[in-house]
């Protein structure tokens, strides 16, 4: 949780120095692509944590990377801000904190629904509109599967979650007989 709240903060200020629209949007692609590059590389996701490597060559290669995706100044800055206050092992979580206030920002939540079962492409599309009513934004709408839920869904969107599983069912059911 500590992470998260961290990485949301710097995330934040990253959005908050950039005006333009566009740059929001270039910035957004670019941190979840150097986000999933450190989880998939461990060469890479070593040199930027390791300590013995100095910090200065660790901001060098953030800066070639970002001048290689023709950012926007702030983003140079921003990327040896964090390498600064040694904090390079939460730019996954910034790059998936940006994502979300970007999306935020132009009017989309995110919502996902869990199932016993595979949804049909006609029950996704009913579930992603009545959750685009529920909001009054769009959705970004995650399919999963789980079969221990035994029928009905889950629904999260945002913090809120909505509890439609017959396993929770069951287990109401059963709470309310023992207390009989």
């Amino acid at each position: 949780m500590k992470d998260r709240k961290l990485a949301s903060r710097y995330a934040r200020a990253m959005f908050d120095a950039l005006q333009d629209p566009a740059a929001r949007e270039k910035v957004d692609a670019f941190l979840n692509a150097l986000g999933e590059s450190i989880r998939q590389s461990p060469e890479l996701r070593d040199f930027l944590l390791d300590p013995a490597v100095a910090r200065d060559d660790r901001k060098k290669l953030l800066s070639s990377i970002a001048e290689r995706h023709a950012m926007p100044p702030e983003t140079e800055r921003f990327l040896h801000l964090v390498i600064e206050q040694g904090r390079a092992e939460v730019l996954p979580s910034i790059g998936q904190a940006y994502h979300e206030i970007y999306e935020e920002s132009m009017g989309v939540v995110a919502a996902e629904i869990t199932t016993a079962v595979p949804m049909s492409d006609e029950m996704k599309q009913r579930a992603q509109s009545a959750l685009e009513k529920m909001t009054s934004k769009r959705v970004r709408l995650q399919c999963s599967i789980e079969p221990e839920l035994i029928g009905g869904a889950v629904t999260r969107v945002g913090s809120t979650i909505y509890d439609g599983s017959l396993r929770t069912q069951l287990e109401s059911l059963r709470r309310q007989m023992s207390e009989e």
